[in-house]
Parts: C-alpha cells; sequence; structure tokens
C-alpha cells in the first residue's frame, strides 16, 4: 500500500522540460519513447521556471539519501510538460535513473486492476454487489472473528451478508494483510502466517485465504487487504483467459504500456531500480531477498493487489486514459461515468482517518483509488476530487480532474529502522501544485 505509509552519488544533472525530447540526466541520451504529445509549460498554465525548481527539489532528496533517485513526469491537459530524471537506478554500479528505468510500484497496481475488474462490470459479466462466492465458492464458507473464549482460542460467527466485488473494491470486505498491517489484533498471528509467495499457484492461495478469519463483517468497516489480489483472481475465472494475458489484451498492449507486466526479462534486469531502506544513520542500504529484484520469470502468485513492474511513462498513460473520462488517443477503455463511480467517495468520511489517524481524515476510498473528500483536511496541497493509489517503495502518481494535471514520481525505498516515513506523497502533490501558474488557464 500505500502505503504512503500509514503506507532505492546524487547527479547534478536536471532533466529539462517544455518541447526538449526527455533525456538522461548524467548520460545525455534520449529515453525509448515520449508517452505524451509535450507542449510547453506556459501554454497550459504551468511554470517553467517552477517546474525546474520542482526538479532541484528531487534532486536535493536524492542527494540527501531520501531515495537513490527519482523518475518524474508531470502532465497537463493531455500534454507533457515536464519530464526529468534524477539520481541513480542503481549506486553501487553507477547507474544513473532514467525515464525508462522499471520500478516495482507494488499497490499502483491495485488501480490497474480494478480498472479491469470494471471493464468486466462494463460488459455485463459481472455485477458490483454481486457475492464473490458466486464466482469462487471458496468463500462461501468464510467465517468472522467473533472474541476470543478464555483459552485463547479465536471464536468465529457466519457471514450475515456476503462478500460482494464492490466490498473487495472499497476494501470494506473484512479481509487482511499481513503482519506489517496488523500487530496486535487476535487475527495477527493468522494473517501474519498467511503467505501467498510460497510456490502455490493464485487459485491455491486464495482458496487458502478464504479459509482465514474476517476482522469484520463485510460492509461494516474498512480495512486495507488483499481483496485486491482476490480481484485479480476474480478476473481471469470471469474473463476465462490468465489475468496477465487480461491486462495484456485489454489494457497494457493498446495503451502502450510496453514496460508493463509481473516479471521483466534477464535482459532487462540492468533497467530496474534497486531498492534502497535508510538504515539507522539515516544512509542507503541495498535491500535483498524478496523486496529487491523482481522476478524473471512469471511468479506462480500473480498479484493484483501488488506484483506489477512498469515505468513512470508507463503509468502516466495509464493515469492519463482515467483523467480523460476512460479514453486514450482515440479508444474507450471505461465509459466516464465508470470512472466517475472508481474515482468518488463510497465509504463512511471517517474511514481513512479511523484507519491510519487524523492525517488522513480528508481522504477517502473509491473503487481502487483514493480521492480528496476535504482538501483542507490534508497535510499536501490537493482540491478535492484528486484521487491515486501509491505503492510502498514509495511509488506515486496523482490525477487533479479540476486542474487537468497528471503527474508521477516514482522512487525505490522502503522505510527503515529510522522511522521516517516515505514523504514523496506529500512532496509530489506539494511540488506539482506551486508550479501551477493557472488553475482555469486558458486554452493556447
Amino acid at each position: 500500500m500505500t502505503q504512503m505509509f500509514p503506507r532505492l552519488a546524487a547527479i547534478t544533472g536536471l532533466l529539462c522540460l517544455a518541447l526538449q525530447a526527455p533525456t538522461n540526466a548524467a548520460q545525455g541520451t534520449k529515453a525509448s519513447s515520449t508517452p505524451l504529445p509535450r507542449t510547453t509549460p506556459e501554454s497550459v498554465g504551468m511554470s517553467t521556471e517552477r517546474l525546474n525548481d520542482l526538479g532541484e527539489f528531487f534532486r536535493r532528496e536524492s542527494q540527501g539519501n531520501a531515495a537513490a533517485g527519482y523518475s518524474i513526469l508531470v502532465a497537463r491537459h493531455g500534454k507533457l510538460v515536464y519530464s526529468a530524471a534524477v539520481g541513480m537506478q542503481d549506486r553501487e554500479n553507477a547507474i544513473p535513473m532514467s525515464l525508462d528505468t522499471r520500478f516495482r510500484i507494488f499497490s499502483m497496481s491495485k488501480p490497474v486492476t480494478s480498472v479491469a475488474v470494471l471493464m468486466l462490470y462494463e460488459q455485463g459479466k459481472l455485477q458490483l454487489d454481486d457475492p464473490i462466492s458466486r464466482y469462487l465458492p471458496e468463500f462461501g464458507d468464510t467465517r468472522v472473528f467473533k472474541a476470543v473464549d478464555a483459552a485463547g482460542n479465536i471464536e468465529t460467527e457466519a457471514l450475515r451478508q456476503p462478500i460482494t466485488i464492490r466490498h473487495l473494491l472499497t476494501h470494506t470486505s473484512g479481509l487482511g494483510y499481513g503482519s506489517n498491517y496488523d500487530r496486535s489484533s487476535p487475527l495477527a498471528k493468522s494473517w501474519g502466517e498467511f503467505n501467498p509467495y510460497g510456490g502455490q499457484s493464485t487459485a491455491e492461495s486464495i482458496r487458502q485465504l478464504a479459509k482465514l478469519p474476517l476482522y469484520f463483517q463485510p460492509g461494516s468497516d474498512w480495512r486495507y487487504s488483499y481483496a485486491t489480489d482476490v480481484l485479480g483472481h476474480l478476473v481471469s475465472v470471469v474473463s476465462g483467459m490468465p489475468f496477465e494475458q487480461f491486462l495484456n489484451t485489454r489494457l497494457f498492449d493498446p495503451l502502450g504500456m510496453t514496460h508493463t507486466g509481473f516479471h521483466v526479462s534477464p535482459g532487462d534486469l540492468s533497467r530496474v531500480a534497486i531498492t534502497y531502506r535508510r538504515n539507522a544513520a539515516g544512509t542507503l542500504e541495498r535491500v535483498e531477498g524478496p523486496l529487491g529484484l523482481p522476478p524473471t520469470s512469471p511468479p506462480a502468485f500473480v498479484s493484483g493487489g501488488g506484483g506489477l513492474i512498469s515505468t513512470a511513462g508507463d503509468y502516466l498513460r495509464f493515469a492519463q486514459m482515467l483523467a480523460n473520462g476512460g479514453r486514450f488517443e482515440g479508444r474507450q477503455y471505461l465509459a466516464p461515468q465508470t470512472v466517475e463511480l472508481m474515482t468518488s467517495q463510497q465509504v463512511p468520511d471517517s474511514a481513512m482517518g479511523k484507519a491510519y489517524g487524523d492525517t488522513w481524515r480528508g481522504l477517502g476510498f473509491g473503487l481502487g483509488v483514493s480521492p480528496v473528500i476535504d482538501y483542507r483536511a490534508v497535510p499536501q496541497a490537493n482540491r478535492n476530487g484528486d484521487y491515486t493509489w501509491p505503492g510502498v517503495l514509495d511509488t506515486n502518481w496523482m490525477v487533479s480532474p479540476s486542474t487537468g494535471v497528471v503527474a508521477v514520481v516514482l522512487a525505490q525505498v522502503l522505510r527503515g529502522p529510522d522511522g521516517l516515513p516515505n514523504r514523496t506523497y506529500q512532496d509530489m502533490h506539494n511540488q506539482v501544485y506551486q508550479a501551477i501558474a493557472e488553475l482555469a488557464p486558458t486554452r493556447r
């Protein structure tokens, strides 16, 4: 998730903007593609000088070990106005960050999976309030936590209503996540021990998950969870094709997201951003193991909630499609009213604040993304109706319907023992908004 979290030798060069082709800041080489048509910032009511300040801000952040480097894209009204790659993709091997760098985007996968579900909804292949057990019968017998008896055993009760697809899309199903999201409740051990990455298939992992007790009756509360992983499997079952094939066929290939998927080829490993962690001394250290390099072959567990690898340019095209009301380069992926439904508040206004604290009070949750419902209550620059959902390794994006701005800022850093949260989420919004010269510019 966030994972905003409640939720890897810096360079001096800075990529430029305006009508220049995007370049690698250290090497001066052209990126492989431009994700959107380019225009001058001033032609769409933004400031070249202030966009340069944005890039300089993130260059300083990389020098100060907030992250090893950043890949940055800003667009307005469907036109790219700024692109930059600052810092390093791999510090130890002196590989500069580039606009073609691949990132593990983790929970930025969730909006993609939600769009896939809504495509099937528009086809009439499912309804949002259908019980999930209609398609995945293992959820027909799922139990709900009730109490702990005198001997310390967990007591459960039957479902009062079935888990629906809407519950999964809004994280109101009662499902849980791993130990990072629960260290104190009676269910912490059960959910913490669930491991979908043990080599079993996606279908088997979902069957195991359905046997775990829910935290609450469906629809009665909000809890971040494996719900979107269940939805990815649902897409496979309902569409009759593997989830990754559905995404490639219906989204990635037509959108031109040529560097997005659940694994990278061995030849592309050199393009993957290294994951770093801030240590107690405040410096960055390389992360090995499961959070290190991504898989180079199709994984057994295809995680709709956190498995995708992508680039800033690919994700900008996806985000721009949503900003366009579901349309991109002449093709309609979702109807405008479906995008509006997806990006509108679907849970009680208090849900985010109860889950993560006061700084989340102004944020809501729709069908896979978090819309701003009260810009006065959030700590970063926003307008009501802006939406996003970032990833735990500090990958971030935003769509602002009222200003026409779309931005992607990707890093690859894990919060470490210094306790400092990844802060690019707030910084991105603040830096993008400070570069807006006109809220409602006259089209030039």
